[in-house]
């Protein structure tokens, strides 16, 4: 009989207290052969390219976006919350400010943490190997294509006009994900993104797809430990049906 891989749905940025604890991840983590993830975090190349892939490809800047009373707004909050004028990063893109301002520790109340960097550091230190699904170049166009800069752009504003209730949505979903089921937590990520299921159904749904096939190699290869974020995996389109539509069995593991 095969040996079974593991799969868990993290969250990509948030309070250490709300994380479940290491120590309970390292029974499947030493019963696996490999780390899985959604890129590479163990590949210098893959790193540089995300520090690339954070800015705006076509050399404009958010002021070319923005009105100047927009992007007043945006700057007056990231002083607020930041501590820095937004002038020296206008470079980046606007999805990514939007991070910026809602994780920095001064909104969210700690100092986040990463499940992804722990799981680096568990995995390298028991000697596992680290595998990535796709580039950061395969995310970045992801993002580009699921939502125009002028759409980041004005999501941005439109955050810096209250950048505490997003930030309490954000909290509202950490709470869903707390209760460690993958259903309710895409359904409620929907419910506050109902505006664009477009961008949904780029960034999440079908790289759900193309992720299937190797995540398929990867078991087959090797027992696994799989860690993607946990959007991908509720819902009809998510990881977990797609796995069960191709015959695995998939069982909650509740820690």
């Amino acid at each position: 009989m095969a040996k079974p891989s593991y799969i868990f749905g993290t969250f990509h940025i948030l309070c250490p207290t709300d994380m479940v604890p290491m120590d309970k991840f390292a029974p499947f983590i030493d019963q696996s052969d490999q780390l899985v993830m959604e890129i590479d975090m163990d590949d210098p190349a893959e790193m540089g390219a995300m520090a690339r892939g954070a800015a705006i490809t076509d050399g404009r800047t958010i002021k070319d976006v923005l009105t100047p009373e927009q992007y007043s707004k945006v700057d007056g909050v990231f002083t607020a919350t930041i501590g820095t004028s937004v002038e020296p990063l206008k470079m980046l893109k606007p999805a990514i400010l939007s991070v910026l301002i809602i994780t920095n520790p001064k909104m969210l109340g700690c100092s986040p943490a990463s499940y992804e960097l722990s799981f680096v550091k568990l995995a390298s230190d028991k000697k596992k190997p680290i595998l990535g699904l796709e580039t950061v170049a395969f995310q970045s166009q992801a993002l580009d294509s699921s939502q125009t800069l002028e759409k980041q752009a004005q999501s941005l504003y439109d955050l810096s006009k209250d950048p505490q209730k997003s930030v309490d949505q954000l909290k509202k979903l950490i709470q869903v994900y707390k209760e460690q089921d993958v259903d309710k937590l895409k359904a409620a990520a929907v419910d506050q993104d109902k505006t664009d299921p477009e961008f949904d159904k780029k960034l999440i749904d079908d790289r759900n797809s193309v992720w299937i096939p190797k995540l398929e190699a990867f078991i087959k290869d090797k027992p696994s430990f799989i860690a993607v974020g946990a959007g991908h995996l509720g819902g009809k389109t998510g990881v977990v049906e797609l796995l069960r539509a191709k015959g695995y069995q998939v069982t909650p593991i509740h820690l």
